[in-house]
């Protein structure tokens, strides 16, 4: 879709908004978002999560989480087959299984990613994924897709490595990555 949206909007002569590498993607975040955040929870946040697909949203909104407080933890919740886990824990691209959950992962640094400040990472497999679609929609009447069920198990993830009593928020959306 990326290389094929690129190549109509070149023979169209159209604008490619180009969400992956148009850092105004991750400025969006770091203005929006993680201000957002900051304001809304007065302040009191401990740890902050989300996947990423084109990583505007975690290269901004850690951005702006890190220059409230470097004490905010901020972590990737990243599905098999990607990249970003191996990136951010061991400094590689290397990739290993599949996932079927879509718009989040990729095997390449974006140059919104490449904006994010980050902790470190976790990884969330398909099964984990699909269990908290159906515990949230039991439990909190919920219907969610794989990619917020996953931002949700990273949540759970993160506030497990945080403890008790810590502030630890996620980040969905469904337009954005």
């Amino acid at each position: 879709y990326y290389h094929t949206a690129r190549r109509r909007a070149e023979e169209q002569g159209a604008v490619w908004a180009n969400q992956f590498e148009n850092t105004a993607n991750a400025d969006a975040h770091e203005q929006g978002t993680g201000p957002e955040i900051w304001q809304q929870t007065d302040g009191k946040v401990d740890g902050f999560i989300c996947s990423a697909g084109t990583g505007g949203t975690i290269g901004g909104a850690s951005r702006a989480l890190k220059a409230k407080s470097a004490a905010v933890q901020c972590y990737l919740i990243d599905p098999g087959g990607s990249s970003l886990y191996a990136h951010v824990t061991a400094g590689t691209l290397d990739s290993e299984g599949g996932s079927f959950i879509e718009g989040i992962g990729i095997k390449r640094i974006t140059a919104n990613f490449a904006r994010a400040q980050l902790d470190g990472a976790f990884r969330g497999n398909d099964n984990e994924t699909i269990e908290m679609v159906y515990w949230l929609l039991k439990n909190d009447g919920l219907f969610l897709g794989g990619s917020a069920a996953l931002n949700c198990v990273g949540a759970v993830k993160l506030a497990r490595k945080l403890g008790r009593g810590k502030t630890c928020l996620l980040y969905t959306s469904t337009c954005c990555g």
